[in-house]
């Protein structure tokens, strides 16, 4: 038996809207409520005359998700992949090329590693070691809990190849530092080559590689890591409004708390800030942790108090146009990473004309950089306004690419408490911290922070919509908030999971 439910989506980002969709598609009635733009961190607006993404550019197309989602909107033939593909990190003064055949910041080529000078003659000695030494206290081992990436990687290959490697890399992307994040959440390849049975990392990721390439082998041309919609990322979030026409999108509208009222009536309700209250069937939360920890205070308390309980850090993106000839693009490269040993305040440099060939006008010769700065410890952006953040942006360029000229236009766009770095704290902590409030709801009911905005999108997006749908499918429970239950009960057992908050 199933019953014609009406859900509330609270957060209209990639989470909710994907949500949303979902939802629609299995017959579910919903609304949805965001306060701010449709999209959440998917935002993307004319710069310098071309549409030029204000976040994340890409997806990654190694996992699943994403582009499952592109192709059930029929987006498959409008991706396309980067014009270039390698980049580079400044060390020492100097531009560096990533060496050829890494595994996420891991070398699995010596020869090639010195050859970029990222590292020197005693940092190349040490990662050599890696290949005699034995397990080590700091590994996982083959059944051995979560680690950090940080102290596994330094007592692998040492401080040189994670602080110029691995750190700017891979901490980089997440805006995290990889002293406390997770090596099975945040890098399941090196987690997998981590616990292959051989404790070299070295020989392990190249093994990896060499099965990666066998795979690529039988497949026509270079298969490209990342993709994006013609038109930047929003193209997703309009291609989703346009597939979900009966969604009602209550857009300017915020969320202030989510009831339980128990009782006859709706199972739930959903406050807003102009006073509305939404009766519904279903909750998804698909707000950061920050936002749905005051929206269940009082509908689970214990739930939100580990959702405040979660760290985030703060991401600050300037977008610049610079006349031809202020920037000398070189082939190939996409971008350059910058570690935090630097001493800079920008944390990446991508050249998006370079990177993407839509963003190449014939009638325009100017050159579109996009600068980051801030990850997780490091909130000096914060304390500058657009146009002090803009001069520090400009400086660092001038060290690090040489631009001396002004830029033509400006764009700054702020992600504060974006990222909530997945730390490792054995056992596998960010699936304790971030399951507990589904195991141990002190109310009935389930809840679930979206994910941060990444290169890639979630599985925790896919599964999040996953879960409304099959609870929704259950048989009504009358009054199932307020009728008792023996303990033990098959009633008792099924009310322990049903979903009222779930996102």
């Amino acid at each position: 038996m199933t019953r014609p439910d009406h859900v509330v989506v609270v957060g209209g980002g990639i989470a909710g809207l994907t949500a949303a969709f979902r939802l629609s598609q299995s017959g579910a009635d919903v609304t949805v409520v965001e306060p701010g733009p449709l999209g959440g961190k998917l935002q993307t607006s004319v710069f310098a005359g071309r549409p030029v993404d204000e976040s994340a550019d890409a997806f990654l197309l190694r996992v699943p998700w994403a582009l499952a989602l592109c192709h059930d909107l029929e987006l498959d033939g409008e991706l396309i992949s980067p014009a270039a593909r390698s980049a580079q990190v400044f060390v020492d003064g100097q531009r560096r090329a990533l060496p050829e055949g890494h595994v996420l910041g891991v070398p699995t080529d010596l020869d090639a590693l010195a050859r970029t000078g990222l590292v020197s003659a005693a940092g190349l000695a040490r990662a050599a070691e890696d290949l005699e030494r034995p397990a080590l206290p700091s590994d996982p081992g083959a059944d051995g809990p979560d680690v950090a990436i940080g102290p596994y990687l330094r007592g692998r290959l040492g401080d040189e190849v994670v602080d110029h490697l691995i750190d700017p890399l891979v901490g980089g992307i997440n805006a995290g530092d990889t002293a406390t994040l997770s090596l099975a959440a945040v890098v399941p390849q090196l987690d997998a080559a981590a616990r292959s049975g051989d404790p070299s990392l070295l020989r392990s990721c190249l093994a990896q590689r060499e099965r990666a390439l066998a795979a690529a082998a039988a497949q026509p041309g270079n298969p490209p890591i990342f993709a994006t919609p013609i038109g930047g990322m929003a193209r997703l979030v309009d291609a989703l409004l346009a597939f979900m026409p009966g969604v009602e999108v209550r857009q300017g509208r915020r969320a202030t708390a989510v009831e339980l009222p128990g009782g006859p009536g709706p199972a739930a309700r959903v406050v807003l800030d102009d006073g509305t209250v939404l009766g519904t069937d279903a909750v998804v939360v698909a707000c950061p942790a920050h936002a749905a920890a005051p929206l269940l205070a009082a509908a689970a308390p214990e739930a939100s108090a580990a959702l405040a309980a979660i760290e985030h850090s703060s991401i600050s993106m300037v977008t610049l146009a610079f006349a031809h000839g202020a920037v000398a693009p070189e082939p190939g490269v996409s971008g350059c990473l910058v570690p935090r040993d630097q001493g800079a305040l920008v944390t990446a440099i991508s050249n998006a004309t370079t990177k993407w060939a839509q963003l190449q006008d014939p009638e325009r010769d100017d050159v579109l950089l996009r600068v980051s700065a801030g990850r997780f410890g490091d909130d000096r952006h914060l304390d500058l306004d657009d146009d002090a953040l803009t001069e520090r942006v400009l400086v660092d360029l001038d060290r690090i690419l040489g631009v001396r000229e002004a830029p033509t236009e400006v764009r700054v766009g702020r992600w504060p408490r974006s990222f909530p770095p997945v730390r490792a704290r054995p056992p596998r902590p960010h699936r304790r911290r971030r399951g507990r409030p589904r195991r141990r709801p002190d109310r009935p009911g389930r809840c679930r922070p979206a994910r941060r905005g990444r290169p890639r999108l979630h599985p925790h997006r896919r599964r999040g919509r996953r879960r409304p749908r099959r609870h929704l499918a259950q048989p009504p429970l009358p009054h199932a908030l307020t009728q008792p239950a023996a303990p033990g009960s098959p009633t008792a057992e099924r009310r322990s999971g049903w979903a009222r908050l779930s996102g």
